[in-house]
C-alpha cells in the first residue's frame, strides 16, 4: 500500500487524492471516485469495502496470499488430506491422488464460526493470560524484592547496634553487597518483563489482525490467516515455555551469624525457587478431556424441596457442589453463621461453625478444598471438603460476597465493585474496580476466559484483565451459572423468575418462573453431571430441587 492518507489507484496513476474507504480483500485504500467505480464492477461486487473512520491506521493484515513453491501464484485452493492451502501449480504435482482438493473460497466459508477460528482464539487467549500472570508475577517478585531491602536493613542495624563503632566497615560492605544483589536480580526481572511484553504485544496484534478479519476481511483472508496463526502460535509457544522455565522466584535473607566476629557479622541468601506461574499447553489440556455426547437443557421441572434442619433462622446466601458430590449451603445469619453439608446433594451430613456471617462459597476444580467469605470480617476461609474442617483463614482487605475459583486462581468481588485475583492459597495477585456498586455473586467461564458478575440490576461479561465484554440489565440481585453449553442462567429476585442467556448474550428466555413455585430466589447451583438445578428459594429460607429436561447432541 502506498500511504495512510491517499488512494492506492491513483496514486499508482501519479494522481494524490485522499483516501475515504478501504478495500480489504484488495488490500486498498481508495478515494469517492474509485471507491464507486469498484462497487460497479461484477468481479468486486463480493469484496468487503468499509469506511476508513471505522478502523485504525494500521490495519492488520499479514497472512499471505502467494505460494511459497510457487511465487507467482495465489494461494487459491485447500487441500483436506494434507490439511494445507495451496495454489492451482501445486496440485498436479503434490496433490493429484488427493480426493478432498477445494476451492478455497468454498473451504473457508463460515470460517468466523469454525472450531478452526475458536481453537486459533483460545489459544492466543491462554498465552496472553500466561504472560499476564507471569507479568504480575515479576512485578510481585520486583515488590517483595524492595521490601526485603528494609527488613534486611533493619536486621542489619539490629545488630550493629550491639557491636561497636569497628564494625563500620563491615555494615557498609553488607549494604554494598544487598544492593548489588539487588540491582543484579532487578536488571534480570526487568530484562524478562520486556521480553514478556514483546511476545505479548505480538500476541495482541495478531488477536486484533483476526478480531479485524473477523468484522472487516472476507473469509479467505481470515482463513489464511488463521493458518498463519497456527505458526505463530507454536513459536509464541515456545517462547512462553522459555519464559516461564527460566523465571525463578528470587528471596534474599539475612543469616545473622549467632558468634560475631569482628570481621563478619552476617552474610546475605538467595533463595531461588520455581515460578508460581506455570504453563500448561491448550492441546495438553484437551487431550485430558473425555469427550462425550453433550446435552442441552431445554427445560426445568419441580423435583422437591432439600429438607432443611428445624428450628434455625435461615438467611441462604450461596451453595456449591464438591466433586465428591456433597452440597455446601452458606447460612448468613448472624446467630448461626454455619456452613451446611448435605450428602448426595440430598441428606444432612453437618455442620461447621464459622467466627462471622458467611456468604459465597466455591470449591476449587480438581481438588478437595472449598472456601467461604465473611464480609464482616474482609476474610475468606479455607475449608478441607473430605474432612469437612476449616482450614486457613485470610484476611483480603476488602468486605467480599462472591467468590468464583480456577485451579490456580481464586476471585473475590465486594464493596465498592472491586474485584481481587488471588492465587490458590490466598495471596492477592491484584485487583480491579468495575463499579462502585457491590458485588455479590461472580462466576469463572473457564471456557472463554472470563468472569461473570452480578450487582444491582446488572449482569456483566469481563475479561481477566476487566475489559467488557457484554452486559444486560437485570432486575435485583441474584445468583449466576453457566450450562455445558455456555448459557448463562441468572434470578430475578423481585421478579420471582430465572433467566437464560444465550453464549453470546443476543437471546434471553424465562426458564422457571411463578408456575414453578419460584418465590424472591437467590443463589443458584448445577449439579456435577448438569442433571438437577438448585436454587435457594422462598426469600432465602429454603432450597428447591429441579429436574433439568435435555436433548442430547451428538
Amino acid at each position: 500500500m502506498a500511504t495512510a492518507s491517499f488512494c492506492d489507484p491513483c496514486t499508482e496513476a501519479n494522481s494524490s487524492v485522499s483516501a475515504t474507504k478501504y478495500c480489504s480483500d484488495c488490500e486498498e485504500r481508495l478515494c469517492p471516485d474509485c471507491a464507486e467505480s469498484h462497487t460497479r464492477f461484477k468481479a468486486f461486487k463480493s469484496h468487503h469495502v468499509i469506511d476508513l473512520s471505522s478502523v485504525d491506521s494500521n490495519i492488520p493484515i499479514s497472512a499471505k496470499k502467494i505460494c511459497n513453491v510457487h511465487p507467482d501464484m495465489l494461494l487459491d485452493y485447500y487441500c483436506k488430506d494434507h490439511d494445507i492451502v495451496c495454489c492451482r501449480a501445486c496440485i498436479p504435482k503434490d496433490h493429484r491422488k488427493c480426493e478432498n482438493v477445494l476451492p478455497l473460497e468454498h473451504a473457508s466459508k463460515d470460517v468466523k464460526k469454525s472450531a478452526l477460528f475458536t481453537d486459533i482464539m483460545a489459544d492466543i487467549n491462554h498465552l496472553i493470560t500466561t504472560l499476564n500472570d507471569l507479568h504480575d508475577n515479576r512485578e510481585s517478585n520486583l515488590q517483595s524484592l524492595a521490601q526485603t531491602k528494609s527488613v534486611m536493613t533493619k536486621q542489619i542495624r539490629e545488630v550493629k547496634s550491639r557491636l561497636l563503632k569497628q564494625i563500620d566497615d563491615l555494615e557498609r560492605n553488607l549494604h554494598a553487597e544487598l544492593s548489588s544483589l539487588q540491582r543484579k536480580h532487578e536488571i534480570e526481572i526487568s530484562k524478562q518483563k520486556e521480553e514478556i511484553s514483546q511476545v505479548l504485544d505480538k500476541l495482541k496484534e495478531n488477536e486484533n489482525e483476526i478480531y479485524f478479519l473477523k468484522d472487516y476481511g472476507s473469509d479467505s483472508q481470515l482463513f489464511l490467516c488463521l493458518h498463519q496463526q497456527v505458526i505463530n502460535s507454536q513459536s509464541a509457544e515456545e517462547k512462553v515455555q522459555k519464559l516461564v522455565s527460566r523465571s525463578q522466584e528470587i528471596n534474599i535473607t539475612f543469616d545473622e551469624k549467632k558468634v560475631i566476629t569482628i570481621d563478619s557479622f552476617g552474610s546475605l541468601l538467595e533463595t531461588l525457587n520455581s515460578c508460581q506461574v506455570q504453563y500448561i499447553t491448550k492441546k495438553l489440556q484437551q487431550a485430558q478431556i473425555k469427550v462425550e455426547a453433550t446435552k442441552t437443557i431445554f427445560g426445568f421441572e419441580k423435583d422437591t424441596e432439600l429438607k432443611l434442619k428445624t428450628g434455625i433462622t435461615y438467611v441462604l446466601r450461596d451453595l456449591a457442589i464438591t466433586d465428591d458430590n456433597k452440597l455446601l449451603l452458606t447460612n448468613h445469619s448472624l446467630s448461626d453463621p454455619k456452613l451446611y453439608v448435605y450428602r448426595d446433594c440430598k441428606d444432612y451430613e453437618t455442620e461447621i461453625t464459622f467466627s462471622a456471617a458467611l456468604f459465597g462459597v466455591a470449591v476449587i476444580p480438581g481438588t478437595d478444598c472449598a472456601i467461604v467469605t465473611l464480609p464482616a470480617e474482609n476474610s475468606i476461609q479455607f475449608i478441607k471438603t473430605k474432612q469437612m474442617t476449616t482450614s486457613d483463614k485470610v484476611n483480603v482487605g476488602l468486605r467480599c460476597f462472591g467468590i468464583t475459583a480456577s485451579r490456580d486462581r481464586i476471585y473475590i468481588s465486594g464493596q465498592g465493585g472491586i474485584i481481587k485475583t488471588l492465587d490458590i492459597n490466598g495471596t492477592v495477585l491484584k485487583y480491579m474496580q468495575q463499579t462502585s456498586e457491590n458485588l455479590y455473586f461472580m462466576l469463572y467461564d473457564d471456557s472463554h476466559d472470563h468472569l461473570i458478575v452480578r450487582y444491582n440490576n446488572k449482569l456483566l461479561c469481563i475479561k481477566l484483565d476487566g475489559t467488557h465484554v457484554y452486559s444486560k440489565d437485570t432486575s435485583s440481585v441474584t445468583g449466576v451459572i453457566l450450562d455445558r453449553q455456555g448459557y448463562v442462567y441468572f434470578g430475578g429476585y423481585y421478579t420471582h423468575n430465572i433467566q437464560r442467556m444465550s453464549s453470546d448474550w443476543t437471546k434471553c428466555e424465562t426458564m422457571l418462573n411463578r408456575d414453578d413455585e419460584i418465590d424472591h430466589p437467590y443463589g443458584m447451583c448445577l449439579n456435577n453431571d448438569f442433571t438437577k438445578l438448585f436454587v435457594i428459594n422462598n426469600g432465602c429460607k429454603s432450597v428447591f430441587v429441579y429436574k433439568c429436561k435435555t436433548l442430547t447432541n451428538e
